[in-house]
Parts: structure tokens; sequence; C-alpha cells
């Protein structure tokens, strides 16, 4: 992966929503997500990949079949559609940085740029007109650096799909400390080592899904793994560990939330000991 710096300073606060998969997100979720984050008070956002499904580029078969696409759904346009308030509410903020990364799906684009030449010079955000406008988006080789915390979709990176995931990618990546989606579980892992008398921890986040639960059971190859996948996104709050010779230490403080469910179905979080609904 190459890796870009996006500076942060102590009080900065970044959310990591799970993987979205417009147009089959699930809404009242993503409502729920954007309610939270802005209890927390949120100032950076990065959208960690699959923000959609992209099944009408899709190279599995299954996808792209036309049943997938009766009534308009899954279209680029419906996508765009079904995003363009949820990217709106999220850019809102975003008041530090807006970032999106290419996850797999979306990477997509380059199979039909590979089979029709003539679209080489068209990325893939250009699709959806100016939904992304104020927002800087990465190729899909590209993770982002925030202080001491490394975000990436997650298909490059090295046990992402294992069964143990932050467990096996912080064992991949024992120096770092790395969040990711792309595997839709909510996972985390963190470990100590003492290094020259002094103890020091790396961890690893999986930050789980925002798509609809029963579209995604539903799935011909999906559906079996979704069992295990889980509704959820992250918050990495930054704070000063003080100074010394070579400048400010930053350190950072993640916490996972899932989307929990009440005896209706309906999704609630637990942040900062409240019940949102």
């Amino acid at each position: 992966m190459e890796v870009q710096e996006v500076k942060v300073q102590p009080g900065d606060s970044l959310l990591i929503p799970g993987d979205m998969h417009h147009d089959k997100q699930d809404q009242r979720a993503i409502n729920l997500m954007i309610k939270v984050a802005r209890a927390a008070r949120v100032n950076r956002v990065c959208l960690v990949g699959d923000t959609f499904e992209s099944a009408g580029i899709s190279r599995h078969p299954s996808l792209r079949a036309r049943k997938n696409f009766r009534l308009g759904k899954g279209t680029i346009k419906a996508e765009e559609r079904a995003a363009r308030p949820n990217i709106t509410a999220l850019k809102a903020l975003a008041t530090k940085s807006a970032d999106v990364l290419t996850g797999n799906h979306e990477a997509w684009w380059g199979a039909i740029q590979d089979d029709v030449p003539g679209l080489g010079d068209h990325e893939w955000w250009e699709l959806y007109g100016n939904l992304f406008d104020g927002w800087t988006v990465r190729e899909e080789s590209v993770a982002l650096k925030y202080g001491p915390l490394l975000v990436c979709h997650g298909h490059r990176l090295r046990g992402s799909l294992a069964k143990y995931a932050a467990a096996t990618i912080l064992a991949n990546y024992p120096g770092q400390n790395t969040v990711c989606g792309h595997n839709h579980r909510l996972d985390a892992c963190t470990a100590p080592t003492f290094k020259y008398g002094k103890q020091v921890w790396h961890g690893a986040w999986t930050v789980g899904h925002l798509k609809d639960r029963l579209l995604e059971i539903k799935e011909a190859n999906i559906g079996p793994f979704s069992e295990k996948h889980q509704q959820g996104f992250g918050i990495a709050t930054f704070y000063s560990r003080g100074r010394s010779s070579d400048g400010e230490k930053l350190g950072f403080d993640l916490q996972l939330y899932r989307i929990h469910r009440d005896a209706d179905d309906n999704p609630m979080v637990i942040y900062a000991g409240a019940v949102f609904k």
C-alpha cells in the first residue's frame, strides 16, 4: 500500500463508517451513525471504501444479473441518489478533512476500463457527478495515516479476511495501528510490547459494515458468510501525550460502535452511557 499522511491535532475526532454499499445501504443504521457522530463532535470523516455496491460494474456474474436492476435499482444513478443525502450529511461534519478511500467494489471500474480503453481517462468517482465535491478521493492502492493511526479499506491488507482478522492483521503489522473495513466484521486486538524498558502498544480494528442485512443474507456469494457480519462504525479521538525533544507526541483512542437492535429490530447504539435510537 501507498501511505499518505493526513495531519491531525489533539482534540480532532475521526469518524470511520463501516462499508456502506449504496444503494444497498441500511439507511436507518446510517442515520443513527450520523446522529452519534454529531454528538461526538467529529470533525474528520474517512469513508473506508465500498461506499457503493457497484453491482453494474462487478466482476461477479451474480451481482450483474438483470434481476438486480429491476425498477431502476443498482444503477450508477440509483447509487448516486441513495448516497447523496448521506454524503452531504457526512461532509457537513467533516470540517477538518473529508477523505474517500477506494474499496475493491469501486476498483472494479478498472476491469471495465481494460475492456473499453476509451473510458481509461475516467475515474470511478466521476461516474457520480459532483457527489464528492469537497472530498479528497484516493486511489485503490492508497492508505491514510492520521497521526499514529493507519486507515485503509483492507482488501490489500494481509490477514483482513482471516478467521481472527484483527489479531492476524496485528501479527502481520506488529509495529502499526491499523483500522480497516472490507470484511464486514467488528473486531479488535491490541497488544503491548516492551521497548527499552517502556511499554508500547499497537492494535488492529475492523469497523464492520452498514449494508442492508436482509439483502446481504440473500446474496448467493456473500449470504453464507454474512451470518458472521456485524454492522458498525469507529470513532478515533486524538490527544496530546506531551512534548519531548523531537516534538509533540500524539496519541489516539479508537472506539468501535456496534449497531444493536431493540425488540422490534430497530437499530440502537450505546454512546457515552446513553442509548441512541
